[in-house]
């Protein structure tokens, strides 16, 4: 079973879903109080006196009700009965509404925590429009299944306004779950970091290479990159070249982000190559 909210809580249409499929309740999960603890507690320890706290997909209220003293928490939840129910059991204000279409009482946020529907335009909105009123160091602490980050053009994309972290959540920790789940922290900084996502700034690079360099990178299976990316750029020249011009015809088509990509250069110069004239080589025959 995949993972939903309520179609109480939330307008159908914001589902990614066929009309046949966006009837009846779907499968709802309200974070266990004990998680809920726990992530305030180790992921938001730096709270203090004043700051606010918005859940922007508040269920019943287990973040609220996890905050701690002086913390200011606001919530929003469609279904009138799951918001009086966070009200009444966190002593937090909780707006009735769909988030999209609230009217925030506050400007600024110094955290949103949440486990909102599993969505991708919600989560997008809470990211890009919430996010939005974070102050500066201010963080998303987000439970979400691990589709939300499988593609590196969305990570990618997030990282151009936040930090990101993330790590792995069982999935058992909702009843009858069976898709992966994972735990990400968006800090709005300028260090622009990503912790935990590995090969995703490098994947995104070959994917843009002009050709020929894009099929021989993703064509390669075996055998040296840096091999056939210094071949391409000596035919480019005439097949001979100097090695100050292969650096400059491979600079904007690197293979890897290696901060190593010259030395990798003159390694296949070195010794795949031979040398025609001051500082200009050639393919080796035996290459």
């Amino acid at each position: 079973m995949k993972r939903r909210a309520s179609t109480a809580s939330l307008d159908a249409a914001l589902f990614d879903l066929p009309a046949d499929e966006r009837v009846g309740e779907l499968d709802q999960h309200d974070t266990p109080a004990w998680a809920a603890e726990l992530i305030v507690g180790r992921r938001f320890a730096d709270l203090v006196n004043g700051d606010v706290v918005l859940e922007p997909a508040v269920g019943t209220g287990a973040f609220l009700r996890a905050l701690p003293p002086g913390i200011r928490g606001i919530g929003i939840e469609v279904d009138p009965k799951r918001a009086e129910i966070a009200r009444r059991t966190s002593g937090h204000e909780v707006i009735v509404g769909d988030m999209r279409r609230v009217t925030l009482p506050v400007e600024r946020l110094d955290a949103i925590i949440t486990n909102p529907p599993w969505d991708m335009k919600l989560v997008d909105y809470i990211i890009n429009g919430f996010g939005r009123r974070l102050k500066e160091n201010g963080r998303i602490g987000m439970l979400i299944g691990a589709y939300a980050i499988q593609t590196e053009d969305r990570v990618l994309r997030y990282n151009e306004s936040y930090s990101l972290e993330v790590e792995s959540v069982p999935r058992r920790l909702f009843p009858n779950l069976i898709a992966p789940m994972v735990y990400l922290t968006f800090t709005k900084n300028q260090r622009r970091i990503l912790s935990g996502f590995f090969l995703y700034p490098e994947l995104s690079d070959i994917r843009k290479l002009p050709e020929p360099y894009a099929t021989i990178v993703e064509g390669k299976t075996s055998g040296s990159i840096w091999y056939d990316v210094v071949r391409t750029a000596l035919e480019e020249h005439g097949g001979t070249a100097k090695l100050e011009a292969l650096y400059r015809s491979i600079e904007g088509r690197r293979p890897t982000r290696t901060k190593f990509w010259r030395e990798q250069i003159r390694k296949v110069v070195q010794t795949r190559c031979t040398r025609v004239a001051e500082h200009t080589y050639r393919l080796s025959e035996a290459a």
